[in-house]
C-alpha cells in the first residue's frame, strides 16, 4: 500500500467548479432568480433617493478657557467615553428638537401638511443620527429625508440649539450649581470646625499638642514597668508562703525546718548561755560542798536541792526560749506573707488603672489621628468644590469642550438602489454557484481515475469512458477499450496468463459488456478468446444470442454431466466472440463439484485465453472462489456509482485472495462540458492537434 506522503501529492482531480456548475445549472439558476426576484423590492424599499445633509461637531477631551481664567479641565479617558455618549444621547432629545421646531425656517422646511409637532419630533428623532468614529474627537451628525430638501437648515439649527443646551445644562449653569457647590462648602466648614473642637479636648485631655501616626503611648512605659513589678511581688508572695509552709511541714524520720532552726536560736542566745554558765558554777560549787558531807547532812540536803532547782531553771529557760523563738519564727514569717499580699494587693489596683489609662489615651489618641484624616479629606474636597466654582465663574463666551466644526451645506441627494442590485445579483451568482460546487464536494462517489489511485495505491489500467451517442466519444472509448485488450495480450504473452476474471464492485457496472467487447478485440488481434459467464448471481441474454440451447456451464459442473465443453460453446457473431453461458441455474451461487477446474483446462485446449464474467464482488462469494483460479483479476469500477468505502472493502477482499495480476478499470466515465481533462482529451482526439488554453489560462500562465 502507498504511504500518506505519497497518497497526498497523487492530484484526483476531483474539483471541477465549471463541471458542478453545469450539473447543477437548474438549481443554481433557481438560486440566482430567487435571490434576484426576493431583492429587487428592497432595493425598492431602501434604494430609494432620498436627500441628506451633515454637520460636524468637535467633541474636545480637555476644556478650552478663555483669556480671563488660567484654568482648565481635562476628562480621562473613561469619562471622555462617557461623555461622547452624552452628547449623541443629548441631540436626539425631545427638548431640543421640540425647541428647533418652534423656529418657523424649520417648520417650513420640515413639516408636512397637516403634521403635529411631536410628530415631526418623532420623524426628526429616526431621521437624525449621529456618530463617533473611534480615535477621533468628532460627532458626525447626519439629517436624511425622502422630501425635504433644505435639510441643511434643519440640521443647522438643531446643532445651534443643542450647543446652548449643552452650555446652558453641562456648563454654564452657574447660578444653581454655584450655590449647590457653596452651600455644600459651608457644610464642610462646619464639619472640620466641629472636628477641631473635640482635637483640642482630646489634646487637653492627654497632655499632647500633636498627633502623628507610629507616636509611643507614654502609658506604655508606665504600663510595663508595673507589670514586671506587679510579677515580681506575686513572686515574693509565692516564696513566703512557700516559706511558711517549708517551716511546718517534717520530713519523715527528720526534724522539722522550724525545729532546726529554733535549735540553731536557743544554741546561738548568748543570755541563755550566760545563765546556763552562772547555774554551772552554782551547781559546782553546790558538788563541791556536797563531796565532804554525808546525806544525813543538812548542808547535803539543801546543796541539793539546790541543784534541782538549777537545773529546773535552766529546763524552764530553755523550754522559754524554745516556744518564743518558735512563735517569733512563725509569726515573722506570716507577717511577710501579710506585707506581700498587701503588696501584691496594691500593685494588681495600681496596674488595673495603669491599663485603663493607657486604653483611654489610646482610643483619644487614635480618635485625634482619625480626625485628622477627616479633616484632610474634607479640605480635598473643598478644594475640588473650590475648583469647580473658578470653573464655573469662566465667562460663557469660552469654548468649553463641545463646538461646531463644520456646519451643515445644501442638501445632497443620494440613493443606494444600484449598489443594493449590483450587490444582490454578485451575492446570487455567488450562492448559485457555491451552492452547486458545495453539492458536488458533498456527493462522494468515484468520478477519475486519481481518485482511484489514490484509494488503492495504483492507477486504474484503463478508464472508458460512458457511451452517450456521441461519435467522437465513442470512437475514444474504442481506442481505450482496445489499448486495454493490448495490455491483456501483453500480458498473456510475457506472463502466460491464461485466465483473466472481470467483477465488479457493484452490480450493473458494466462487466459483462466489457467482457465480451475484450473478447471481440482480443479475437481480431489474433488471440483465441473464450468469453465464459460464471455469474450466477444475475445472467445475461448476450451470452444465449443466436442459440435456443439452455444448457451451459452449469449442465458440465452437474456431477452426472460427461459432455465435452466445446460442444456448448456458442459460435462468435459480427458483434459477439465466442462464449459459454452459464445456462439454468437453480441457485444464485455456482456448485462446481469439483470440475471447475478440469473444465477449465479442457476449454484452454481450444482457446489461448479465457475472460471470465464474475457477480460483483460485494455481492456474491463467487467471484472469491474464481478469483483463486484465475492468473489476474480485473475489478471494475462504475463511475458515479461507488463510493470510496465500498472500493476499499473490495480491494480488501482481493487482497485475501493474493492473485498474481490486479488491476482496476474506471467504467462509465460521464463528460460534460467544462469537463477539464476529459473534454480537452477528446477535442484533441477528435482534431489530431493539442488544443489551445482559453483566455484566463493564457493571461494567468503566459
Amino acid at each position: 500500500m502507498p504511504s500518506i506522503s505519497e497518497e497526498k501529492i497523487i492530484v484526483t482531480g476531483r474539483i471541477k467548479p465549471l463541471v458542478a456548475i453545469l450539473k447543477h445549472k437548474w438549481l443554481a439558476l433557481l438560486i440566482i432568480i430567487s435571490v434576484i426576484g426576493f431583492g429587487v423590492p428592497l432595493s425598492a424599499k431602501f434604494g430609494t433617493s432620498s436627500y441628506e445633509a451633515q454637520a460636524v461637531i468637535l467633541v474636545s477631551p480637555k476644556f478650552i478657557p478663555n483669556l480671563a481664567s488660567e484654568k482648565g479641565m481635562d476628562l480621562g479617558r473613561i469619562q471622555y467615553s462617557f461623555y461622547i455618549k452624552q452628547q449623541i444621547n443629548m441631540i436626539e432629545k425631545d427638548d431640543v428638537l421640540e425647541e428647533v421646531l418652534q423656529i418657523p425656517e424649520v417648520q417650513k422646511n420640515w413639516l408636512r401638511d397637516g403634521e403635529t409637532i411631536k410628530r415631526g419630533i418623532k420623524r426628526l428623532q429616526t431621521a437624525i443620527t449621529a456618530k463617533n468614529r473611534r480615535g477621533t474627537p468628532f460627532l458626525k451628525v447626519t439629517l436624511v429625508d425622502k422630501k425635504a430638501k433644505r435639510l441643511d437648515i434643519v440640521l443647522n439649527a438643531i446643532i445651534k440649539v443643542y450647543l446652548k443646551k449643552n452650555k446652558e445644562e453641562n456648563l454654564y449653569d452657574s447660578d444653581g450649581r454655584i450655590i449647590r457647590l457653596r452651600q455644600r462648602n459651608k457644610s464642610l466648614e462646619d464639619s472640620i470646625a466641629e472636628k477641631r473642637k473635640r482635637r483640642n479636648k482630646i489634646s487637653e485631655e492627654l497632655g499632647v499638642t500633636t498627633f502623628q501616626e507610629n507616636s509611643l503611648n507614654p502609658y506604655d512605659d508606665i504600663l510595663i514597668e508595673s507589670t514586671s513589678t506587679f510579677m515580681l511581688s506575686q513572686r515574693k508572695l509565692v516564696e513566703t508562703e512557700t516559706h511558711l509552709e517549708s517551716l511546718t511541714n517534717s520530713r519523715s524520720g527528720s526534724k522539722t525546718i522550724l525545729e532546726i532552726l529554733v535549735n540553731e536560736i536557743i544554741a546561738n542566745d548568748s543570755i541563755l548561755k550566760n545563765y546556763r554558765i552562772k547555774l554551772s558554777d552554782r551547781s559546782a560549787e553546790l558538788l563541791t560542798q556536797m563531796a565532804g558531807l554525808t546525806k544525813k547532812h543538812p548542808s547535803y540536803n539543801r546543796a541539793k536541792q539546790e541543784i534541782l532547782k538549777i537545773e529546773r531553771d535552766i529546763e524552764q529557760a530553755t523550754k522559754k526560749l524554745t516556744k518564743d523563738s518558735r512563735e517569733r519564727l512563725l509569726e515573722n514569717s506570716k507577717a511577710e506573707i501579710y506585707q506581700a499580699q498587701r503588696i501584691e494587693k496594691l500593685l494588681k489596683n495600681e496596674l488595673d488603672k495603669q491599663r485603663t489609662r493607657a486604653n483611654r489615651y489610646s482610643t483619644l489618641y487614635n480618635e485625634a489621628l482619625v480626625i485628622n484624616k477627616e479633616i484632610a479629606r474634607i479640605y480635598i474636597q473643598l478644594n475640588k468644590i473650590q475648583t469647580q466654582v473658578d470653573f464655573l465663574t469662566i465667562e460663557s463666551d469660552a469654548p468649553g469642550f463641545v463646538r461646531l466644526d463644520t456646519s451643515a451645506t445644501f442638501s445632497v441627494k443620494s440613493g443606494k438602489r444600484k449598489q443594493i442590485i449590483i450587490i444582490l445579483i454578485i451575492i446570487a451568482f455567488g450562492l448559485g454557484i457555491g451552492i452547486a460546487i458545495f453539492l458536488d464536494l458533498l456527493d462522494r462517489r468515484i468520478r477519475t481515475p486519481g481518485e482511484i489511485h489514490k484509494i488503492l495505491g495504483f492507477p486504474p489500467i484503463a478508464w472508458l469512458l460512458e457511451n452517450n451517442n456521441n461519435p467522437d466519444v465513442e470512437q475514444l472509448a474504442s481506442d481505450y477499450l482496445r489499448r486495454m485488450a493490448l495490455a491483456l495480450e501483453r500480458d498473456w504473452h510475457v506472463h502466460d496468463t491464461d485466465y483473466f476474471v472481470l467483477t465488479a464492485v457493484k452490480p450493473g457496472a458494466g462487466t459483462t459488456k466489457l467482457t465480451l467487447q475484450l473478447a471481440t478485440i482480443l479475437t481480431e488481434l489474433g488471440v483465441r478468446t473464450l468469453a465464459l459467464e460464471m455469474n450466477a448471481f444475475k445472467n445475461d441474454p448476450r451470452y444465449t444470442e443466436g442459440t435456443t440451447s439452455t444448457q451451459g456451464l452449469s449442465t458440465l459442473l452437474n456431477s452426472n454431466s460427461s459432455l465435452p465443453p466445446e460442444l456448448l460453446i456458442v459460435s462468435a457473431t459480427d458483434t459477439l466472440p465466442d462464449r459459454l453461458p452459464i445456462g439454468e441455474t437453480q441457485s444464485r451461487h455456482l456448485k462446481t463439484h469439483g470440475k471447475l477446474l478440469n473444465i477449465l483446462k479442457q476449454l484452454k485446449n481450444h482457446y489461448d485465453l479465457i475472460i471470465i464474467d464474475t457477480p460483483p464482488l460485494l455481492l456474491s462469494a463467487d467471484a472469491e472462489l474464481l478469483g483463486k483460479l484465475a492468473g489476474g483479476v480485473l475489478l471494475v469500477v462504475e463511475a458515479e456509482a461507488t463510493i470510496p468505502g465500498e472500493l476499499k472493502r473490495a480491494a480488501s477482499l482481493l487482497e485475501r485472495l493474493n492473485p498474481p495480476v490486479v488491476g482496476a478499470v474506471l467504467n462509465r466515465v460521464k463528460v460534460f462540458r467544462g469537463g477539464g481533462y476529459f473534454a480537452e482529451l477528446i477535442e484533441e482526439y477528435k482534431t489530431g492537434s493539442k488544443k489551445k488554453p482559453n483566455w484566463i489560462k493564457r493571461l494567468l500562465w503566459k
